[in-house]
């Protein structure tokens, strides 16, 4: 068992090498042939070009991981059918269970691979092509990616801001400082919050001071106060560290820290949830790539389980997608079931094939 256990991983792993080589190398290749005469029209060097194509590896790799499992999955095996191999297995008394359990096993180290990427490597690399993007070629101001303790400084004005939430446009722990033409303090605002409603500020349970004529200052205690203030969210906005820059982990500390402040980061949560659900799909693809190849014997089905596989694996890529960004952002479903429904319904039907196959 051990020797066909080491056959099975070993021609697996061939196409799915080869596979994974050929997926990043025509997604790299259409992806340069896109955005080639944007480098070249902004003047950037070869160098910073090359780089860019570089740094998008590791994320076109994890992205191409689960398609290459799913399509050698199906080739490995469909390709031993045509050879009666799997013929002869089943007249040894092997299950197909037992047969393609290299095959899982592999699934679930490079999912844990994926994982490794999404949380060590990519938030690196990811910061650093958005910098090329924005900055070099559309000539974009660069990013500050601060959403703590910052000081902003506005029109006549200058905020103290604790955190910065852009998704729900609203500031903790923030102070602002309101100056004259002379620049003399005529306002001061310490609030615990602020939301940007109808195009004015709210600031809530807080401390109003305004100077008045004569000297000194006139106090009150608000519990909302609106303004009209000349500073927009945008404004702030440069300030947001997208969630794609972030791993696991100070993605789950920023999400901690909103809700401590009474803010429901809905976005960052199903983010968040999107890094923990995304790396199964490896297991997904390969249970579903598995009883395709091995629908009929012979290999008779190779060519339309190739074309299924295909198929099922936009169908995922689709549903991962729309169900988070329509159901998932806007809150109609929990950050949990939007990002892992794709899984879970997608995992039941690998299971439901696996199953069905003839052992």
């Amino acid at each position: 068992m051990r020797i066909l256990a080491l056959y099975v991983a070993r021609e697996f792993l061939k196409l799915f090498g080869f596979l994974v080589v050929g997926f990043v190398a025509i997604f790299t290749l259409f992806d340069f042939i896109e955005k080639v005469d944007n480098f070249i029209e902004a003047g950037v060097p070869a160098s910073t070009m090359f780089s860019y194509f570089l740094l998008q590896v590791p994320e076109i790799t994890g992205l191409m991981i689960p398609m290459a499992i799913l399509m050698g999955s199906i080739l490995s095996l469909g390709l031993m059918a045509k050879k009666n191999e799997i013929v002869a297995v089943k007249s040894a008394g092997i299950s197909i269970f037992r047969f393609s359990l290299p095959i899982l096993l592999l699934a679930m180290v490079l999912a844990l691979g994926v994982a490794l990427i999404n949380e060590v490597v990519l938030p690196i690399t990811k910061s650093r092509t958005n910098y090329i993007w924005t900055v070099r070629v559309e000539k974009q101001p660069g990013r500050l990616y601060q959403t703590e303790h910052f000081w902003f400084k506005g029109q006549n004005s200058i905020y103290q801001v604790g955190l910065y939430l852009p998704d729900s446009q609203s500031l903790a722990k923030v102070t602002c400082y309101r100056f004259d033409p002379e620049f003399n303090l005529s306002e001061r605002i310490d609030a615990a919050r602020a939301r940007y409603i109808d195009g004015k500020w709210v600031f809530f349970n807080g401390l109003y001071q305004k100077r008045v004529p004569g000297g000194g200052y006139d106090v009150k205690i608000f519990d909302q106060l609106p303004l009209t203030l000349p500073e927009k969210p945008s404004d702030f906005a440069e300030m947001s560290k997208p969630s794609a820059e972030m791993s696991l982990g100070e993605l789950a500390r920023y999400v901690a820290k909103l809700q401590g402040q009474g803010f429901d980061p809905v976005r960052q949560r199903v983010d968040m949830q999107a890094k923990l659900s995304f790396p199964f799909v490896c297991l997904i693809m390969a249970l579903i790539g598995i009883p395709l190849a091995m629908f009929k014997e012979k290999g008779r089905f190779l060519p339309s389980a190739i074309i299924i596989g295909l198929g099922v694996a936009l169908m995922y890529w689709v549903s991962f997608s729309y169900v988070r960004s329509i159901f998932g952002y806007t809150g109609v479903l929990p950050p949990v079931l939007a990002v892992w429904l794709p899984n879970l319904f997608f995992g039941l039907f690998g299971v439901f094939m696996f199953t069905h196959v003839k052992q």
